[in-house]
């Protein structure tokens, strides 16, 4: 499988092409910068915004296509044009809200590809473990007095939804277990629902509508760029990387990943703080 037939690479961000200080070394944005330079795609497949990227994106002005928010925003970057966009019905939203109301969660609405978020929270990010992106919240998010209240005053176009869980007492041997049992909780309630949700290793929710994940904006994207799933490769390394790998041609996980993500990889990286990513471009694209 090396150096074979892949004409894009679409990769994760957080955990996978971003280091755990949330950096891309320079020996991927070498590598970035190479596989763009040949005429190949590389594609950002996050389940961040577009405002969330920004200092990345400013690294790769020759970067054409964006996959976002789990899949619900596939961009044009050239353009500025979103080639599928998908919002969460309003009654799944109103739904959703009702299952978390009474829950202590911090809750973020990607709308129009911005998130929003409740201004009470910001001060409160540490709790949900959240210290390290408060910096991209910042500067990113929109602020807004009451999440809900805004939704229901307002009820615009919802991509995703993300629903963070107090991280507990990272003393206390059961902190961990009560974010776990209180992610559980919401699930069971808003499983029946006609969503797609996905999990993170922290224990966190990330929810966009039916049959909408990074992996069905990987096969679009292919479709509208004329090239078949069989070219394209896709480095992850958690759970809502999932269906872009079984999608992709070639499927790499990075050595960070869960058990069960490896187990639908063809083959393993280093992890993020290792260059996982860039072996995979080098090894794969170069």
């Amino acid at each position: 499988m090396r150096n074979t037939q892949y004409e894009l690479i679409a990769l994760d961000m957080d955990g996978t092409l971003l280091d755990s200080g949330q950096r891309i070394t320079p020996r991927a944005k070498a590598a970035v910068r190479e596989i763009l330079a040949r005429g190949k795609q590389v594609v950002f497949a996050t389940g961040r915004c577009r405002p969330q990227l920004e200092e990345y994106l400013e690294c790769f002005p020759q970067m054409r296509y964006l996959i976002c928010e789990n899949g619900a925003c596939v961009c044009d970057l050239k353009t500025g044009e979103d080639l599928f966009r998908r919002a969460l019905p309003p009654q799944e939203v109103l739904s959703i809200m009702t299952a978390v109301e009474k829950e202590d969660v911090l809750a973020t609405f990607f709308i129009g590809n911005r998130s929003f978020m409740d201004r009470r929270t910001f001060s409160r990010l540490a709790e949900f473990g959240l210290e390290s992106y408060s910096a991209v919240f910042e500067k990113s998010a929109v602020w807004v007095e009451d999440l809900f209240s805004f939704y229901r005053d307002r009820p615009l176009e919802v991509e995703k939804i993300g629903l963070f869980f107090p991280a507990g007492e990272r003393k206390k041997p059961d902190g961990w277990k009560e974010r776990a049992r209180a992610c559980a909780g919401v699930l069971e309630r808003i499983r029946p629902l006609p969503v797609t949700l996905a999990v993170s290793a922290s224990g966190n929710l990330e929810i966009t509508g039916q049959d909408v994940n990074k992996g069905t904006g990987l096969k679009l994207l292919c479709g509208l760029l004329g090239l078949p799933l069989a070219a394209a490769a896709a480095v992850g390394d958690g759970e809502n990387d999932r269906e872009l790998l079984r999608m992709a041609g070639l499927a790499v996980a990075m050595e960070n990943a869960s058990a069960s993500l490896k187990a639908v990889a063809a083959v393993t990286v280093p992890d993020c703080d290792h260059d996982g990513a860039a072996v995979a471009m080098e090894r794969y694209m170069l």
